[in-house]
């Protein structure tokens, strides 16, 4: 008894002493449809230390509302770590968990390598031919040419709210708009760049691990990285800049050493190289780490993983040698190379994802003066086919953007043509085929830039363009719009109708009247007065007006009850009740 005892402890012991690795995560790697409520679980070869469990050995980021808070459970006696979100993701949006090296099994042995996966969580369903409901100029009253050209959406001041940053690159400068849920009606803040010279890629990353969104902007004109670190509420401490090499065009964040915190890459077409930024861990950073890709004028990257193993490998859109290059992780932050694709043009921008539904992250690609857009898949093993390409309707693609716009579960593609003044989009038939005639969008002057956001938190993913020759912003909406002018009659008086239908579930229209022109207020309160929603807030014309409440979107997982929503004017106001009954 005694030796077998024996045996079972070191059988016991042998097992909590390996390196714990992940042999499962849920949800599954690249899958574009996981559902907003998602509990998030990785298992491992052997038992982990719970005490080494936490929001920064094991993070979850979300490219619309940022740094995601929990609680963590440990299951199948401590091989199961699962992560349950406080709140449901935003629709459509692109989510990364980053486990770290600080991870350790019960026997007190680290991870070797940190690990992350990334997915997508729920687009509702919708249409790839969207609405301009709104344009808003983004120059100052008297302002001249500012150039817009990078428009970063996130949730900055933690509203659920996707928020907007228009980088300007001849005013070197960022501009942050706040969404009132139904649109951007003013500048909240400007910050300027004093080191930079026409900044224009951007990428958002809570680098300091307090919870808040910093931004990281790249300098088109110059070697220079520059870094905002956020105070809370779309707030920003001023610019901190990084040398790298000369002319930053792309910029990309993530965990690429497995140490807890997310590092920086930048594209340098000057320098013809990129640029390496390891995270000291408190959101400094140590020099740059310039390495020479095997193609030239590196003008894109974006961080993904390529082979299934876990750890960030780095696309490359290479303007000058009009290549795709894929360069692997080493899991320390570095990276070698592993294949490359000629794609016939010379790429300004690109986007990754898993376009053909394999569980592979491919890359898309806008060609610039080859006037058409690419698509190159990869095979899951560090491998890259050769590029499909597709006709624009416009001329000189220079960004392209991702995201389920239809809600049918698989990719679609935006491409904005700065000479065609417009922005195409691209239906995805599910196979990672799209057709030669998209669907065309309007600009002003250029088409320069795509947001895919769900603006009105209605489930479905709307639209933000930029034009940076009128800095315009154009704000596109996915089906129904939020707020219609139900008639162009002037009624004779104000008046708030009764919802229909109602009872509801989950979604209600509330019709109002107003007779002259000023600001128009409507919100919905529990029955403790609490404020639910805001459904508009802006000045409107006189009419008749119609207004969607969902009570399923967004923040609004509400439950059966009465509920009450109120309209005020400056000379009006009236509240009435509904009833959500599920």
């Amino acid at each position: 008894i005694c030796i077998f005892a024996f045996c079972i402890l070191i059988i016991t012991g042998a097992v909590y002493a390996q390196a714990p690795l992940v042999t499962a995560v849920s949800p599954q790697r690249q899958v574009i449809n996981a559902d907003r409520s998602s509990q998030i679980i990785a298992t491992f070869n052997t038992a982990i230390d719970p005490t080494t469990i936490n929001n920064l050995t094991f993070r979850v980021f979300a490219k619309l509302s940022g740094p995601v808070n929990g609680s963590f459970e440990f299951l199948n006696g401590n091989t199961q770590v699962k992560f349950t979100p406080a709140l449901p993701f935003l629709a459509g949006e692109w989510i990364t968990v980053s486990l770290s090296k600080g991870i350790r099994s019960q026997g007190n042995v680290a991870m070797e390598k940190g690990f992350v996966w990334q997915f997508w969580s729920k687009a509702g369903t919708g249409t790839l031919q969207q609405s301009l409901i709104k344009s808003i100029p983004v120059r100052r009253q008297g302002e001249g040419h500012i150039q817009c050209y990078g428009a970063l959406g996130m949730d900055f001041n933690n509203d659920r709210l996707t928020d907007l940053a228009i980088v300007n690159e001849i005013s070197k400068d960022f501009r942050v708009y706040l969404n009132n849920g139904v649109n951007f009606d003013t500048m909240h803040s400007i910050y300027s760049l004093p080191a930079g010279n026409f900044p224009s890629p951007s990428e958002a990353a809570d680098f300091n691990h307090d919870g808040k969104v910093d931004i990281v902007i790249g300098n088109a004109g110059n070697n220079i990285m520059s870094l905002f670190i956020a105070s809370g509420n779309a707030v920003f401490q001023p610019e901190v800049p990084h040398t790298a090499a000369n002319n930053v065009r792309g910029v990309a964040v993530g965990d690429i050493d497995g140490d807890g915190d997310d590092d920086i890459v930048t594209a340098n077409r000057g320098g013809s190289n990129i640029s390496i930024f390891k995270n000291n861990g408190n959101g400094t950073f140590a020099a740059a780490v310039n390495i020479n890709t095997v193609g030239n004028g590196e003008t894109a990257v974006m961080l993904t993983d390529a082979n299934n193993d876990g750890i960030l490998d780095a696309f490359i859109g290479c303007y000058s040698s009009r290549e795709i290059v894929l360069l692997l992780g080493d899991g320390n932050g570095s990276f070698t190379f592993s294949a490359r694709s000629d794609i016939i043009g010379s790429p300004w921008a690109i986007a990754v994802g898993d376009i053909n539904g394999d569980g592979y992250p491919d890359v898309a690609a806008a060609l610039s003066s080859y006037n058409r857009i690419g698509v190159v898949f990869g095979n899951g093993s560090g491998g890259l086919s050769a590029v499909t390409t597709y006709n624009t309707i416009g001329t000189f693609p220079l960004a392209i953007d991702i995201g389920d716009l239809d809600g049918d579960n698989d990719l679609d593609l935006i491409a904005s043509n700065y000479s065609g003044g417009n922005f195409n989009v691209y239906n995805n038939t599910g196979s990672g085929v799209f057709s030669n005639t998209p669907h065309t969008l309007p600009s002003s002057s250029s088409g320069s830039c795509i947001t895919v956001h769900d603006r009105d938190n209605d489930g479905d993913l709307d639209l933000a363009g930029i034009d940076e020759i009128d800095d315009i912003l154009f704000i596109f909406n996915n089906g129904v719009t939020g707020i219609n002018p139900a008639s162009q009659e002037i009624p004779e008086s104000f008046n708030l109708h009764q919802n229909f239908p109602n009872p509801f579930n989950p979604n209600t229209k509330i019709n109002y009247d107003i007779v002259t022109k000023g600001k128009v207020v409507l919100k919905v309160f529990d029955i403790l007065g609490n404020e639910v929603q805001t459904l508009v807030n802006e000045v409107q014309e006189p009419g008749k007006y119609s207004a969607e409440f969902s009570a399923s979107s967004g923040n609004n997982y509400l439950p059966s009850g009465v509920y009450y929503y109120r309209l005020d004017t400056d000379v009006y106001s009236e509240t009435k009740s509904m009833i959500l009954l599920k």
